[in-house]
């Protein structure tokens, strides 16, 4: 069986071994065996854990991860499904973007502050 394994997935992706166990015990990443035991990865274990990345960058929990992979495995009927479940995700993160930006002007503010009262450049 050709393919990646552990330790060479983990270091592609800047994640411990143990991170990539995880998301395979919470039913996210599903990596063949070998007849030892030892996991291979492939390719689409490696797009799918490009995507797992992105969602965990952006806050997605792992229980909507969950759902989202459970309807990527279902086929093309849940297409609609997995829509909403990046929409509804799309909308957090826009959220998150705004509420960023206010604590951005405040930050920017005071530095402005620092700069006039105090003369610092």
């Amino acid at each position: 069986m050709q393919g990646y394994s552990i330790s060479e997935v983990a270091q592609r992706f800047g994640l411990q071994p143990h991170t990539l166990r995880y998301y395979e015990k919470e039913g996210i990443l599903a990596p063949q065996k070998t007849a030892k035991g030892v996991r291979v990865y492939t390719d689409a274990d490696l797009d799918r854990l490009s995507m797992i990345c992105c969602l965990r960058a952006t806050g997605m929990p792992i229980k909507d991860m969950q759902q989202y992979f459970a309807l990527c495995d279902a086929g093309d009927g849940t297409i609609q499904e997995r829509l909403e479940i990046f929409e509804a995700h799309r909308r957090h993160i826009l959220a998150e973007i705004e509420e960023m930006k206010v604590h951005l002007d405040k930050i920017e503010k005071k530095i402005a502050w620092y700069k006039g009262v105090h003369g610092v450049k």
